[in-house]
């Protein structure tokens, strides 16, 4: 009958069973290791083109510091901005015509101008952060302490967030966290946006466990807890530095995040204690 249908076939069906799990575990390990070795792909060619760029720029370092000198010398976030255009651009078609490039592939190219972006940022970074000098660190400073002020008093049920009590799970929201206390380390408008963006993409994913897809004024109380937990420093001069500095180059969903971010960073400006 069945049963010793069943029994008869019970042999057959362990041994599926056994070819299926190692299969499953045979799979998984070729996708850890495909994600190893797209990794390894990806330090190996931003190393590539770290060393490209520099091997590219070593030539034009009087063009780096007379374009220094003449950013130092403007006064106008619309004119420095400009500058810095201008002269990436100069660097970008420098690029199309140097035999070092002649081979590259599109992201190879691609890369090599984020890396230069970088380099001229990082150039003139001081000034681009703080145009106004110390005036500009003050300001910082003071929101910095307003937000260690509202760390200590603001938990995650604060009436003035309303954050949903399905939320609540998750927080503190660590690994968000980690991506807005990168935004310091970064030197290039487009990185500091990219950590925002990470930050913000983390939130909804996180968000999303809770069930359902969350909307932006879901995000946005948990986006500003998380920035007063992080508490990132020289906040509302690197808002302004992107703003000046990568307003033209905002595209998709990055733009959509940083303005999440940004409506956040002002909220914060208006908590009371």
């Amino acid at each position: 009958g069945l049963e010793e249908e069943h029994r008869r076939r019970a042999p057959y069906v362990a041994y599926l069973v056994r070819c299926r799990q190692g299969l499953l575990s045979l799979q998984a390990q070729l996708e850890m290791q495909l994600r190893r070795t797209q990794r390894d792909r990806d330090v190996c060619q931003t190393h590539l083109a770290t060393l490209c760029v520099r091997h590219f720029l070593d030539p034009r370092e009087h063009h780096l510091q007379t374009f220094s000198r003449s950013f130092q010398g403007l006064t106008v976030g619309d004119e420095k901005a400009q500058l810095v255009e201008k002269f990436l651009q100069f660097l970008f078609r420098g690029m199309e015509v140097d035999p070092t490039w002649q081979m590259a592939s599109d992201l190879q190219m691609s890369l090599a101008q984020h890396t230069i972006e970088r380099a001229i940022m990082s150039q003139i970074y001081v000034h681009a952060l703080y145009p106004n000098g110390d005036g500009d660190v003050l300001r910082d400073q003071v929101l910095h302490q307003h937000i260690q002020k509202l760390s200590r008093l603001v938990t995650v049920d604060h009436r003035d967030l309303r954050i949903p009590r399905a939320y609540h799970a998750e927080c503190p929201w660590p690994s968000a966290q980690a991506h807005l206390g990168a935004l310091a380390a970064h030197k290039s408008p487009r990185d500091k946006v990219a950590c925002v963006a990470a930050c913000c993409s983390a939130l909804m994913s996180l968000l999303s466990l809770a069930g359902g897809v969350p909307a932006a004024d879901d995000l946005i109380p948990v986006l500003v807890y998380v920035l007063i937990q992080a508490n990132p420093p020289h906040l509302l001069s690197t808002v302004q530095f992107v703003n000046t500095f990568h307003q033209e180059r905002f595209e998709g969903e990055a733009a959509y995040w940083w303005t999440q971010f940004c409506s956040a960073v002002e909220f914060i400006k208006t908590m009371d204690y």
